[in-house]
């Protein structure tokens, strides 16, 4: 059984503690908020859980194994040295850090402290990126060509963090899960159209040794909620859509077309698009699946799969995009 507190009960909060509470061999030890209506809210909802408002009551508490930090991006570094120190595992919503210089010292401190550190990077676990790891993997698509995304809908209300560091962070950590390196080069095309201070449009631009190509788009200007990841290979295509209620990955071979090399015979020339499959998918829920591979980490002492590498590795990559 591992002791889990969760500092934070804002907006995603209550859905983190909502899971660790329905978890197995998993006790919801506290929930830090320093908001006493926050607080209540939890209370109405999960009778019994120990609440406080100061953080300093979990990292003095011996019984407490692992913090889950769900708090906006600026405390994240605080936060997490402090529990680090306080000899606590520590999960940390994305992104890790807004910066690169917070996030290796979040890494550095994990290290020393000997103990895990792992990333709110949800779509990791979605079933759909999972098979497609494993197509990737399989080499069921080939030789990996060029990836594009796109992740687009109206703003949040407020928001301490840009359209890329919100949004971009999703499809960047699955695009270098999948691919198992970082790019040599980002370009970002971005703008502040709506938004009073903070940029609410952007197309990103990764480019990778070898040659593959990567574009992101993301917008907080749309009526229309999209959610599309796809990726090209010389033997065929994969596209998630998590908009869509069935089939939300497509695998695609790639085709047959006679024109290419048949232009100047005799035969018919022709066109026929690849054959469509809609693999099984898993039926586990991703938040579920990301905090049950956070505690399995703890207790076998293994690397998660989003670790504080693979977060450092994303805000390198978002840091880059902001420069752009």
């Amino acid at each position: 059984m591992i002791r889990v507190a969760v500092i934070g009960a804002g907006y995603w909060g209550p859905n983190v503690i909502r899971t660790l509470h329905e978890l197995p061999n998993c006790d919801l030890a506290a929930v830090c908020d320093r908001s006493p209506g926050r607080l209540q809210y939890i209370a109405e909802r999960f009778a019994g859980v120990p609440l406080t408002t100061e953080v300093a009551d979990i990292l003095h508490d011996p019984s407490i194994d692992a913090v889950a930090i769900v708090t906006p991006v600026s405390t994240h570094r605080l936060l997490a040295e402090a529990a680090l120190a306080a000899g606590k595992h520590v999960f940390v919503e994305k992104p890790l850090a807004h910066t690169v210089a917070d996030a290796e010292a979040m890494v550095s401190a994990a290290e020393r402290a000997g103990r895990v550190l792992a990333v709110g990077h949800l779509f990791l676990y979605h079933p759909a990126v999972v098979r497609l790891r494993e197509a990737v993997h399989a080499g069921e698509l080939g030789t990996l060509c060029y990836a594009e995304s796109g992740r687009v809908n109206l703003g949040p209300p407020a928001s301490e963090v840009d359209v890329i560091w919100d949004l971009a962070v999703h499809d960047i950590a699955i695009l270098l899960s999948l691919l198992g390196s970082e790019p040599v080069e980002v370009a970002c095309e971005r703008r502040r159209y709506v938004h009073p201070s903070l940029t609410d449009v952007a197309f990103i631009t990764l480019r990778f040794a070898g040659g593959f190509l990567a574009q992101h788009h993301v917008s907080w200007l749309s009526p229309v909620r999209v959610r599309r990841f796809s990726l090209s290979g010389t033997a065929g295509a994969a596209v998630f859509d998590d908009t869509r209620t069935e089939g939300k990955l497509l695998l695609t071979d790639k085709g047959e077309d006679s024109r290419i090399a048949g232009a100047a015979g005799t035969g018919e020339l022709f066109y026929r698009p690849g054959v469509v499959r809609v693999p099984e998918l898993g039926t586990a829920q991703p938040l579920a699946a990301e905090l049950s591979h956070f505690l399995d980490c703890i207790r076998e002492g293994r690397r998660p799969l989003a670790d504080g590498h693979a977060g450092l590795a994303v805000v390198r990559v978002l840091e880059r995009a902001s420069r752009g």
